[in-house]
């Protein structure tokens, strides 16, 4: 594994902004963090590479404890936070050179590519630039050395849709085998690149999966019955309830098949006059699990 934590955990006073965590990020994989505001996910993203310490549990990236990342180790890790400080004073190019003497795997091509794709004015201070040149100048900074794993915390986050659909389609898909494990609250933009998904909920992993899995088991269901519904207990599976007569709305989060899902409605609901179960996207998979951890809270 690429990523792989161990009970992690991480306080700050008394609240615990990452409570013993378990994630696995293989090789290869983009894994979409995705989870409400507070959920954790900077805070992961900065003990994976050691800006935090951790308070109990363990994390392995590229193999190495965190807490032992070397500079040698960092030649291989890439990191773009949106909070991340620039050296405002430099220009465009003078940042690229910099960057260049810093990284023996530098790939003066992939670079090149890169800033044409953005069009990056090598004459501007980068201080200067808009908050989506700024992040684009990041990116193409951290993708240029070819990393083992890239770190990408809210890359989209302020930018206008354009800038996020050439982050996403025109910088990212020249990742190559790189990981990449990004969070983002544009969940709709980095739907189409992600091939695992790590879910937070209050500093813990709720689930982690790849999207095609998840994908398969989330549906969005509303049943029209014949009667107002029997008092049943309902499944574990079924999130996001809600009742309005006949009609019944919920999240079933173990699909199977229609069939199955109409005989299980209606052993706990009553006959069913109509009833449709429609695929979800990522983004409604989100939202759907965050309604359902609010709730529970």
């Amino acid at each position: 594994m690429i990523i792989e934590t161990q009970g992690l955990t991480k306080k700050f006073w008394r609240h615990e902004a990452v409570h013993e965590l378990n994630l696995a990020v293989q090789e290869g994989a983009t894994c979409a963090l995705v989870g409400a505001n507070g959920a954790g996910k900077t805070t992961l993203m900065r003990l994976l590479v050691n800006l935090l310490k951790p308070d109990a549990g363990s994390a392995r990236v590229l193999g190495v404890d965190s807490r032992r990342l070397t500079a040698a180790d960092f030649l291989r890790i890439g990191y773009v936070a949106e909070s991340q400080e620039l050296p405002d004073r430099l220009t465009v190019a003078q940042y690229f050179e910099y960057l260049r003497a810093l990284y023996p795997g530098w790939d003066p091509a992939l670079e090149r590519e890169l800033r044409a794709g953005v069009e990056l004015p090598p004459a501007r201070q980068l201080g200067k630039l808009s908050r989506g040149m700024r992040m684009k100048a990041m990116l193409a900074g951290a993708l240029s050395f070819r990393p083992q794993l890239l770190v990408l915390d809210e890359p989209l986050s302020g930018l206008d849709p354009l800038a996020r659909d050439e982050v996403m389609s025109g910088m990212l898909s020249q990742a190559g085998e790189t990981t990449i494990l990004i969070s983002s609250h544009e969940i709709a933009e980095i739907e189409g690149g992600a091939t695992h998904v790590a879910f937070m909920a209050r500093g813990g992993l709720l689930f982690q999966e790849p999207v095609e899995s998840l994908s398969a088991r989330f549906r969005d269901v509303s049943v029209t019955l014949e009667a107002p519904a029997t008092d049943q207990p309902l499944p574990a599976s079924w999130t996001n309830l809600r009742r309005e007569g006949p009609r019944v709305s919920f999240t079933e989060t173990a699909f199977v098949d229609e069939r199955a899902l109409r005989e299980l409605v209606e052993a706990r609901l009553g006959r069913c006059h109509y009833l449709e179960a429609s695929a979800m996207s990522l983004r409604e998979i989100a939202k759907a699990a965050m309604r359902a951890t609010r709730e529970a809270a």
